[in-house]
């Protein structure tokens, strides 16, 4: 009798043990990359509805400046600007270029005060899911539906575009949502 409850106990045991080995797997295997499906659903949905709009490109001096507006009628928070500047040559692969090196650029807010700075340190994906940056960078927090403007150091010339991506954060996710370019209007 006592060998019974012993192996029936030792039985318990054993599928015990094997209930918090599946769950902890179901835990660290699905469960986030639901979190990541949910976040990429989200910021396609938002980029589906979202326009960017930009103005020409303006030289002064070293740097180049101009204005843009990320604008969704549906959302009142914030997005996020990364610009650097690239040769006109590449004008026809805008989506596909990335910073080759750390960017030089300011936003300022309507009312020209300078808008908050930060890094980011985590990769930063398209909406379907492809990580297309994954460097530390400077980015920019402003408003949507909202024109800033954009200043960037050492452009070399009107042979260059700026390029701006703008970003949304999903879920702890870094997604581009969005982006443009734009350089010397044509006399």
């Amino acid at each position: 009798m006592p060998s019974e409850v012993t192996e029936e106990f030792i039985i318990i045991i054993a599928v015990v043990l094997i209930g918090l080995v599946l769950f902890g797997f179901v835990t660290s295997y699905f469960i986030p990359h639901e979190i990541f499906s949910l976040a990429q659903q989200q910021a396609s949905s938002i980029s589906s509805s979202t326009t960017v709009s930009v103005g020409p490109l303006i030289f002064n001096s070293g740097s180049a400046s101009t204005v843009i507006e990320a604008y969704n009628p549906a959302i009142s928070g914030n997005i996020t600007l990364i610009v650097f500047p690239e040769p006109s040559y590449l004008q026809q692969d805008v989506g596909l270029v990335t910073p080759q090196s750390p960017p030089q650029f300011s936003v300022y807010l309507s009312n020209e005060k300078l808008a908050k700075s930060f890094t980011i340190s985590i990769p930063i994906y398209d909406v379907n899911g492809r990580i297309i940056y994954d460097s530390q960078i400077t980015a920019y927090t402003v408003p949507f539906n909202t024109p800033v403007t954009i200043t960037v150091n050492g452009v070399g010339g009107s042979n260059y575009i700026l390029i701006v991506w703008v970003l949304y954060n999903s879920n702890g996710y870094w997604f581009r949502i969005g982006y443009t370019f734009t350089g010397v209007p044509s006399t």
